[in-house]
């Protein structure tokens, strides 16, 4: 079974701890790079081979950041790994970061990512192995040559299965399926930068203005859109407010400069 949930979605948060309390078994929660012109991240891989070979043991939780500003305050990922290691920041990251495999609900190791879809699909078929006779272990020959897969400090040690090599899964050459690789958190796509406003403009004030008059429109814009007007509402606010103030002490910068004189 696999869901995908979206950084865009107001409830993706609540969604993803859903997920995790109610899931049986062995589940793979991942965030992923999603844009228009990707295909669904179930049918990307390693995903797509692990529903094909292991869908009757695992399931999937892929959380898809379209790189938008609806998701780009929101931290689902970040916010289950402080909820699963309260006491570790360490844990807490590294399940934010790879690969998290979790047995009824709790974490039991977590698989880095390594940079292609292939070779990650390795190390977790390795991981996966270890926690299920259900799953074989991956032929030795075919390792990359990469870092290893690390379970995660608290899980208790799993038996390897004794199970027959599966098919080699190899590495492969480099294709562009690599560009839908899943980057760690921290690494998702900035939405295009907006274009450059009148400092004007964002002051709405007409050019020309005396310079004491614009410094009072100025003052007045700071004090309504400080963060301080916002600290009781919800963090996104927090940064619009942020945002909006920086924009302003900007744009106050360069009029202040031209009715001063400067350059």
């Amino acid at each position: 079974m696999q869901w995908v949930l979206f950084f865009s979605d107001r409830q993706v948060r609540e969604q993803l701890f859903a997920r995790v309390d109610s899931t049986r078994g062995l589940l793979l929660v991942t965030g992923v790079r999603h844009g228009a012109a990707m295909r669904p991240p179930e049918a990307r891989e390693p995903f797509a081979t692990l529903e094909r070979l292991h869908g009757e043991v695992l399931s999937q939780v892929l959380v898809a950041d379209e790189g938008t500003t609806d998701g780009m305050w929101r931290d689902p990922l970040g916010d289950l790994g402080d909820r699963l290691h309260p006491g570790s920041r360490d844990d807490a990251y590294a399940a934010a970061t790879g690969y998290l495999l979790l047995r009824d609900g709790r974490p039991v190791a977590v698989v880095r990512k390594q940079g292609t879809p292939f070779e990650d699909l390795w190390f977790l078929q390795e991981a996966l192995s270890k926690l299920t006779p259900r799953v074989p272990p991956p032929d030795p020959a075919q390792r990359p040559g990469r870092r290893r897969a690390e379970p995660a400090p608290r899980s208790p040690p799993r038996p390897a299965s004794g199970g027959a090599n599966a098919r080699a899964t190899g590495t492969r050459e480099r294709t562009g399926w690599d560009d839908e690789a899943t980057p760690p958190r921290g690494t998702r796509v900035p939405p295009p930068e907006p274009p450059r406003k009148d400092p004007w403009t964002v002051l709405g004030i007409a050019p020309g203005t005396p310079l004491d008059e614009a410094r009072r429109a100025f003052r007045a814009l700071v004090a309504q859109y400080h963060p301080d007007k916002v600290a009781h509402l919800a963090p996104e606010f927090h940064a619009l407010a942020e945002l909006r103030t920086r924009e302003i002490l900007d744009a106050w910068g360069e009029v202040e400069r031209a009715l001063s004189g400067g350059t």
